[in-house]
């Protein structure tokens, strides 16, 4: 049960590479078994189980060609069209130009200005602390430039983070001695890790990965276990006093048939009193979440 200071708090899970597609099963993953909360297809506004909504979101921001990482999670993150302001899309890390605009705008650092608690629930393996690289993602931006604490494995094992495979499959096949995880399990650590927080960031990119050198199968299985974590982490929460919000930066997964990212929407995810505020719910883009969550958060800014 979170404490009354932080009542209006948000769990931001940001989901890389997940579109709004089809329902055919041949296309999209998704349409291949029947979801308990992920159903993200194309379409107009969707409800979603414990009275969540799904906006149709364009990840495309009047930028020709395919929305890429850096700059979609930038104008994601920043609530800036980075996009248009770098004059094309530019895909994994950013550049120093994005980095400036992160370190400037970025909902962490804003928030932080405007006195607000925040964290990313993301554990980091030693590896990243023993060879620090200056290519760095987004999430891992925001968290520099605004002094957001990096977790550690350490934090993982305490129960106080997640890594970005929330399984730990992935961490124990590189050979470091932590637990298993089921998606129940994971969601508790995260509302666990998000109590003392106004602000709760968890990112996911597996979706992505599998989008560009898995197989249907894969993919299937992959959000099959990504449903049940979604759908135990809204369960697990009071959603009079939480709000979900659920994102990603361009399509990939949802159409299997290409292994590049998709011109389709993303979805924008939304549960609990954040739920009520999106002003026009008909024409939603990427760049409008941040401008949400701060308004949510801190009235005005």
């Amino acid at each position: 049960m979170q404490s009354k200071r932080f009542k209006n708090s948000v769990l931001w899970i940001f989901v890389d590479g997940l579109g709004l597609g089809s329902r055919n099963p041949a296309v999209n993953p998704l349409a291949a078994f029947r979801p308990t909360i992920l159903n993200f297809f194309d379409g107009a506004l969707q409800a979603l189980p414990c009275g969540g909504l799904c906006l149709k979101t364009d990840a495309t921001l009047g930028v020709e060609g395919l929305p890429q990482s850096a700059t979609g999670q930038t104008s994601l993150f920043t609530g800036l069209n980075a996009q248009k302001m770098m004059g094309r899309h530019l895909q994994g890390f950013p550049n120093q130009k994005l980095k400036e605009l992160i370190g400037r705008w970025s909902v962490f650092q804003r928030l932080k200005d405007a006195g607000k608690q925040v964290t990313f629930a993301n554990a980091y393996t030693p590896e990243f602390f023993e060879r620090p690289s200056r290519r760095v993602s987004v999430t891992t931006s925001m968290c520099l430039t605004a002094g957001v604490a990096l977790r550690t494995l350490q934090d993982l094992a305490a129960d106080r983070a997640l890594f970005m495979d929330y399984t730990n499959r992935l961490l124990r096949k590189r050979g470091h001695a932590t637990p298993l995880r089921n998606p129940q399990e994971a969601a508790r650590v995260l509302h666990r890790t998000l109590e003392r927080y106004d602000l709760c960031l968890y990112e996911y990119f597996l979706t992505d990965l599998i989008g560009h050198r898995g197989t249907m199968r894969q993919a299937v299985r992959l959000l099959e276990e990504l449903d049940r974590f979604v759908a135990a982490v809204v369960e697990q929460a009071d959603l009079e006093r939480l709000s979900i919000i659920l994102t990603s930066d361009h399509g990939n997964i949802e159409d299997m048939t290409t292994s590049s990212h998709t011109r389709n929407p993303v979805p924008t995810a939304i549960w609990g009193p954040l739920r009520k505020t999106p002003a026009s719910l008909e024409s939603w883009s990427i760049d409008q979440t941040t401008p949400l969550v701060l308004e949510f958060l801190c009235d005005s800014l």
